[in-house]
């Protein structure tokens, strides 16, 4: 498969980090130049981000930078008529990425999208699992699992994507993995078990200083709301029904249930 890494300019250090790693994994790539947000004259930020109806915008110039990167990355996809890997520039990447990176065999017929990043959040997916030899297996995903660091797209799914998704109100990582989004359905999304990759972040004993270069959509404080004490303890009443019916519907001693909770594990190399 043709690996696409994203890499602003400016991060020269990081883009041969990623060169070495995936030159050493013997992986055809090419870089994307990533849009850097900040860079953006209003009018672009504006044609990209749905505004309050205060006019100002929802997005960050910072989310707007990665959702036009992503779609330069679709984009791509279409044109190379086969499914593509996207990556992010600040990943570590597992040994055995050698080879499922590197074949389209192993992809279920009916898939979409394949996520083979992890948070190390917990994350709901189908119990039942493919085995796709070599100790991966893939499931279904149907909880959220945002970012966009390391996924595999086929060029109807990314052809989709280019389509349905223009000025947004929502970071794209939410429009493509959380369920709240009426695409997170229209698409068949796996998710590998284990992982074949890592953001740095997400390693902080083996933090190699990479955080920070593409803003993470969803790690982005956004302005707070201003609530009443009614409304803060409601969403608080919410918020944790919420985490109760999750635990529940993916526990694996609830016997009418098909999903498993679990934190994706990876496995350094």
């Amino acid at each position: 498969m043709q690996v696409f890494v994203i890499n602003l300019d400016r991060a020269t250090d990081r883009m041969q980090r990623m060169r070495t790693l995936l030159d050493g994994l013997g992986l055809a790539w090419a870089r994307i130049p990533a849009v850097d947000g900040k860079a953006l004259e209003p009018e672009a930020l504006r044609t990209w981000s749905a505004a309050r109806d205060d006019g100002s915008l929802i997005l960050t110039p910072g989310e707007v930078g990665i959702l036009l990167s992503q779609r330069q990355a679709w984009q791509n996809t279409v044109e190379q008529d086969k499914p593509c890997v996207v990556l992010e520039d600040d990943v570590h990447i597992a040994d055995s990425a050698r080879h499922w990176l590197a074949h389209t065999d192993w992809l279920p017929a009916d898939a979409d999208i394949v996520k083979f990043e992890t948070t190390l959040r917990p994350v709901s997916v189908d119990r039942q699992a493919i085995n796709v030899g070599s100790g991966l297996r893939l499931a279904r995903l149907r909880s959220g699992h945002l970012g966009l660091a390391g996924y595999i797209i086929t060029p109807k799914a990314a052809l989709r994507l280019l389509k349905a998704i223009g000025q947004s109100a929502h970071a794209v990582d939410h429009l493509v993995f959380d369920p709240v989004s009426p695409l997170f359905d229209e698409l068949v999304i796996y998710q590998t078990l284990p992982a074949l990759c890592i953001q740095d972040q997400f390693l902080p004993s083996h933090q190699v200083g990479l955080g920070g270069e593409i803003e993470r959509a969803w790690a982005v404080e956004k302005k707070k709301q201003k609530r009443t004490l009614l409304q803060k303890l409601g969403r608080e009443v919410q918020r944790l029904a919420s985490q109760a019916a999750f635990a529940w519907r993916g526990n694996r001693f609830n016997p009418s249930s098909r999903l498993r909770n679990l934190r994706v594990p990876f496995h350094r190399p």
